[in-house]
C-alpha cells in the first residue's frame, strides 16, 4: 500500500512540473501589436482558462499533500496507555 502511495504523489508531482513547464511555454509570445477586437477575447479566454486550470490543480495537490501528511501521521502513530 505504501509503494501504491509514494508512486501517485511522485506522479502527481511529476505531472505538476510537467504542467508548470509546458503551459506557459506553449503560450504564444509572438502576437501581433495590432490585433482585433475578437483576437483580444481570444486571448484573454485563454488566459482565464489557463489561471482555472493551474489554479484547479494546485488546488488539487494541496489536498493531496494535506491527506498524505494526515495518513503517514495516523499510520505512524502509537497509541501507548498512560
Amino acid at each position: 500500500m505504501i509503494k501504491f502511495f509514494t508512486r501517485a504523489i511522485a506522479a502527481l508531482a511529476a505531472l505538476a512540473v510537467t504542467l508548470t513547464v509546458a503551459v506557459p511555454a506553449s503560450a504564444d509570445t509572438g502576437k501581433a501589436p495590432a490585433a482585433t477586437h475578437g483576437q483580444e477575447a481570444a486571448a484573454a479566454s485563454g488566459d482565464v482558462t489557463q489561471a482555472l486550470v493551474v489554479g484547479g490543480f494546485a488546488f488539487v495537490l494541496m489536498i493531496a499533500a494535506a491527506g498524505a501528511v494526515l495518513w503517514f501521521t495516523a499510520r505512524k502513530r502509537h497509541h501507548e496507555p498512560r
